[in-house]
């Protein structure tokens, strides 16, 4: 099991450099699946799952956000904004996954599904804007970035991604970066979001029955397993995304997504 999720760990770290998703649309099923071959069931399985994927989402993309800081691919008002933004709305989304008996874990993962299958379609159909942003091109007003990061936040709380899958699209459509721009600014943005996401779920998970080696919501030492190896993976993704075609980066992103997405649904309908 250690070598399936350190192998796992270095696939979702390269993910989340390679296209600025933060990983964890690959962190949080490994996560879910391990936990459950474990014996960990509802009401602790889902919160944390959800809180052990945004560790490992953390540190995929920090590790992620420092290459891209160097490449200069980041949009640094955007990503500040967009991702305090989303950290108020991981800490109220966090609350209510803690307290709502019916978030189990067939809605995590039908959420999870349903938002993949969602992205699939978004990136395969999306056009590139070309060229670099300016400041007549690049929208930054506070109320569009609000709007952005409260739904990055959300689902980072609810299906225990880093909201990359809201903020890659978004970025590049509403914000109008470009596509190498806005994966480099989700991954900063990510790195905010998941930073708060960590602590919300360690306090609202503090006296709860969770398994050993687990600091509330938050399974250290499962995480740790896949964020190592991502931590690594990360700066070649970064890398590797700066050297290949733009569309192979969002196809690249839509195949594993709709892998993902197939193995959720098959496990609830099994």
């Amino acid at each position: 099991m250690l070598l399936i999720l350190l192998l796992v760990g270095a696939v979702g770290g390269f993910v989340a450099g390679l296209v600025g998703v933060g990983g964890g649309v690959i962190f949080g099923p490994a996560l879910f699946f391990a936990f459950q071959a474990a014996g960990v069931e509802d009401p602790v399985l889902t919160p944390l799952t959800l809180g052990s994927s945004l560790l490992c989402t953390f540190a995929a993309s920090a590790s992620g956000t420092l290459g891209q800081l160097r490449a200069d691919s980041v949009d640094r008002r955007t990503a500040l904004v967009a991702g305090g933004f989303a950290a108020v709305a991981v800490v109220l989304a966090g609350r209510f996954v803690a307290t709502q008996p019916w978030y189990d874990k067939d809605t995590f993962q039908v959420l999870l599904a349903v938002l993949l299958s969602v992205v699939v379609v978004r990136m395969v159909r999306q056009r590139e804007r070309a060229g670099p942003p300016s400041a007549s091109g690049v929208r930054r007003g506070t109320g569009a970035l609000a709007a952005i990061g409260g739904a990055a936040g959300s689902l980072a709380s609810l299906a225990g991604i880093g909201g990359g899958v809201v903020l890659v699209p978004l970025f590049n459509s509403v914000v109008r970066l470009p596509m190498r721009v806005a994966s480099g600014t989700s991954t900063a943005a990510i790195t905010i979001i998941t930073a708060v996401g960590v602590a919300t779920y360690v306090v609202l998970g503090l006296g709860q029955p969770v398994p050993d080696g687990a600091l509330g919501y938050v399974d250290w030492r499962g995480a740790a397993a896949l964020a190592v190896p991502a931590v690594v993976t990360a700066r070649l993704g970064v890398s590797t995304a700066h050297r290949v075609n733009v569309r192979a980066i969002r196809l690249s992103f839509a195949a594993v997504a709709a892998v993902v997405a197939v193995r959720l649904v098959w496990n609830v309908l099994s």
